[in-house]
């Protein structure tokens, strides 16, 4: 049985929540990686039943109560991120969790989104819809690899994501061409997971290179608008 790294993490995820459930059940109070991992599992549970990206954030919101949790951890719950797969597509999901100076059972404070960031290097791509449903990218993932359906410069798109507020996300109705802005990825610029067409450093000698082609026989459109 082979499995991409982003099913190995929901294996994971899905291993580790159900400990801390079996750990809730028994009346013991939850620390903090049990905490998200019951918050994450519910997440995904929940996009994979059918459900909407803003219900799957409303039960994760509900997974665990600040009376079930150790002291000192509710105030480490915010911006608890998990990557699901819904019927339209991996979208990403930020739970944000009591406040902790209230500390009620239940109660909800939602943050503030990021700003986007500032970049110079900010290129605009057109994207076009190829598939018949509207298809949804967040601002974490790897342009490059997102639906095999949108159609754009693909080489243009590599190694970076929306210039867009983190947590958020741009629709593509069917059919239709949008105008997005993308901006390069920061950091360590290593990609593990997605469509599993890089899988490592993104400025690994060839990396690109093999990135293109394995979206070419995948059949991933490329060219820009039709």
């Amino acid at each position: 049985m082979e499995l991409t790294p982003s099913e190995q993490d929901r294996l994971l995820i899905f291993t580790a929540a159900q400990l801390a459930q079996s750990r809730r059940d028994r009346g013991l109070k939850l620390n903090h990686p049990e905490a998200v991992a019951l918050i994450c599992h519910a997440v995904i549970e929940a996009a994979r039943d059918g459900v909407t990206h803003a219900q799957a954030l409303a039960i994760g919101q509900t997974a665990v109560r600040s009376d079930e949790l150790l002291p000192g951890v509710a105030s480490m719950l915010f911006g608890v991120a998990v990557e699901a797969v819904f019927d339209d597509g991996r979208r990403l999901v930020v739970v944000d969790f009591p406040d902790s100076d209230a500390d009620v059972p239940g109660q909800v404070t939602r943050l503030q989104p990021t700003p986007a960031p500032e970049s110079t290097e900010v290129v605009a791509v057109d994207v076009h819809n190829d598939s018949s449903v509207q298809i949804s990218v967040t601002t974490h993932m790897h342009f490059f690899e997102v639906n095999p359906r949108l159609r754009f410069d693909r080489e243009q798109a590599y190694g970076r994501h929306l210039h867009i507020p983190a947590g958020e996300h741009v629709d593509f109705p069917s059919g239709s061409t949008v105008t997005v802005n993308l901006v390069p990825i920061t950091g360590e610029r290593v990609i593990i997971g997605f469509a599993g067409l890089v899988d490592g450093p993104l400025d690994a000698p060839g990396a690109k290179e093999q990135a293109m082609a394995k979206a070419k026989a995948l059949g991933y459109l490329d060219g820009g608008a039709s």
